[in-house]
Parts: C-alpha cells; sequence; structure tokens
C-alpha cells in the first residue's frame, strides 16, 4: 500500500502533539496512521524516528510563519495576528494552543538522543525567527533602535510559550486579546542597560 508522507506526518503529528511522545503508544501509531507496524518500521525505523520527522516538520512550519511575521508590511501588527492564530480557536484544537517543542521539552529525558537535538535545535531555530521579527521591527520604526536584539528576542520567545501555557486554560479569548496587547506594549518599553 502507498502512504502520503505529507499526510503520515500531519497525522502523526495531531497524535504527538496531544498526547505527547510517551503516552503515543505503537497501537496509537498504527491507528492514527492507518499503518501496520512493519510498514512503520521499514519507513521510520523507530518511534522516534517518526517523532524526530514531526519535530521536524513542526519547526519548518513555525519557521516559515514567523518568517510571514518579519516579511509583513507592519510586523508588530503581523505578530499580533501570529499570536492570536496561535492561542485561540476551537475547543476541538484546544491542544494546539501549546507548543508542540515545549510540550517535548518536558519529555526530553525520554525521546531518545536524535530526537532530543532535534527537538533543541529546532527551539534555536525558532529563536532566530523571533530576532528576524525584532530586527523587522527595528528597521520599520515599529520598535526602537536600542532595543537589543537577541535579547528582546530570546524575551519574545519565552513571553510566546507564557502565553501558550495561559492560553490552554482559558475560555474566554478576551482574556488572551488583553495578555498578547500587554506583551506587545511590554516589547515596545525600554530595556534595562546591562
Amino acid at each position: 500500500m502507498k502512504y502520503d508522507h505529507d499526510d503520515i506526518i500531519e497525522k502523526a503529528t495531531t497524535l504527538f502533539w496531544q498526547r505527547g511522545f510517551h503516552a503515543a503508544g505503537m497501537r496509537d501509531i498504527q491507528q492514527a496512521l492507518d499503518m501496520r507496524p512493519g510498514s512503520i518500521y521499514a519507513r521510520f525505523q523507530s518511534k522516534e524516528g517518526l517523532f524526530k520527522l514531526v519535530v521536524e516538520h513542526y519547526a519548518q512550519n513555525s519557521a516559515e510563519r514567523l518568517k510571514q511575521v518579519a516579511e509583513a508590511e507592519s510586523p508588530l501588527n503581523a505578530l499580533y495576528n501570529f499570536f492570536e492564530t496561535a492561542l485561540t480557536g476551537p475547543d476541538e484544537q484546544r491542544y494546539m494552543r501549546q507548543c508542540l517543542l515545549v510540550k517535548s521539552i518536558a519529555e526530553l529525558d525520554i525521546i531518545g538522543e536524535v530526537a532530543k537535538k532535534t527537538v533543541l535545535e529546532s527551539m534555536q531555530t525558532l529563536k532566530v525567527g523571533f530576532r528576524h521579527i525584532i530586527e523587522a521591527c527595528i528597521e520599520k520604526g515599529e520598535l526602537p533602535e536600542q532595543t537589543p536584539t537577541t535579547l528582546a528576542a530570546e524575551w519574545l520567545q519565552n513571553q510566546f510559550v507564557g502565553l501558550r501555557a495561559f492560553a490552554i486554560l482559558q475560555d474566554d479569548n478576551k482574556a488572551i486579546a488583553q495578555i498578547i496587547n500587554k506583551t506587545l506594549l511590554d516589547l515596545k518599553s525600554e530595556w534595562p542597560i546591562s
């Protein structure tokens, strides 16, 4: 039987995003992908091999969305929209409010070295994406020129992680919007001199 690679990765992404690496057993993977164990092992070598591809796909998609934010006419407005899209949505997709990478960080000790390396590299890739957004905001006059690019990017990434944890617990999108607005206001404020 021939399987569509992108479809398999999308289904596996949903499974790992909902359940995490550890809780997603081989039976769950077989059922989600509609594949027999032999086909899964032949194609991905292991559960970790499949998970690595899922993380790479997730990070690539996230990095592309961050690139679109940085390239927008108003990166700050695009950043608000990026946050809003990631942090709100229907209840049946509430699991998507949490970052798959951050969820994976909680399981670093059990996901295996190859997947662990992929998760950590992916977090660095996204940090670069946030830095490009900060640089674009400075270039377009949306942030002060003296904004410390690397520090602001790290802060913004950490805020996003925190916002995702906040959003998963919220039923009120208005509260989420208020926190997004506060985050973007804080981004524009003065940075401590080191």
